[in-house]
């Protein structure tokens, strides 16, 4: 009975291929890759900085679409699952109020809506994606969004799964940022004094336990850590985290 117990163990926390997040970082991209090892941890099992190729000038897609392909043959996996962040103005977010009382299936449409009109585009020629986030004293619940056109995810789609990955959401730079800050085992205080190798990150975070006293002076310094992140050479690859750990779901 022991051994049998010791082999579910070792089975529930055994490694899986890595999950990818694709961030840009300046002319370049960050390219992240998670693995877990354990059953509420993930660790870093890649991190590279994407160079475009010097001389004249050519699309991401077709320099990109080849780095990931190079990189993709050293992995195990035939197919690998990644998550990438785009630049403004190809992608928009933004918050809609939505009455508590209207059903959630009829959400999906309200935030199409929303997103054709922030791209002046026709509803059906958009993607989006969205969740709830609180309910107001007022019986509101307020729904954060995010799209772009449907041609751009399919032309990223496109390349990518011509390098033999799969896409599997595109996603604000900011958003991926937060959930890899939540989820970063030590906090954003210890990013800094760690080599990406290094970082590991919760699959199922908790909530930090604060005092509603201090709810707003703890969210404020950790809205300044995050910012500090941003802007120093981790910042990227803090998203390319983030990235991965929505591909992950």
């Amino acid at each position: 009975m022991q051994a049998l117990e010791w082999l579910r163990q070792k089975m529930a926390i055994r490694p899986v291929r890595p999950i990818w997040g694709l961030s840009p970082a300046g002319p370049a991209w960050a390219l992240l890759g998670l693995y877990r090892v354990g059953a509420d941890l993930a660790r870093v099992h890649t991190s590279v900085i994407l160079q475009a190729p010097t001389g004249p000038a050519v699309p991401d897609a077709f320099w990109l679409s080849q780095a990931l392909t190079q990189t993709g043959r050293t992995q195990p996996a035939r197919r690998h699952r990644v998550a990438m962040s785009v630049d403004v103005p190809d992608l928009v977010k933004g918050e809609l109020a939505c009455p508590a009382d209207v059903p959630q299936d009829a959400w999906p449409a309200e935030i199409q809506l929303e997103v054709a009109q922030a791209l002046d585009l026709p509803p059906s020629e958009v993607s989006f994606d969205f969740h709830p986030d609180t309910v107001g004293a007022a019986g509101l619940v307020r729904l954060l969004w995010a799209g772009c056109a449907k041609s751009k995810v399919s032309e990223y789609q496109g390349w990518s799964a011509g390098a033999g990955w799969q896409l599997a959401c595109v996603e604000p730079a900011m958003d991926a940022s937060q959930r890899a800050a939540h989820a970063l085992v030590g906090g954003l205080s210890s990013l800094l004094q760690q080599a990406p190798q290094d970082w590991q990150f919760r699959l199922k975070p908790t909530v930090a336990s604060v005092s509603e006293a201090d709810a707003s002076l703890y969210e404020a310094r950790e809205a300044i850590l995050l910012q500090e992140a941003l802007a120093s050479p981790m910042g990227p690859r803090l998203v390319a985290a983030g990235l991965a750990l929505k591909a992950w779901t």
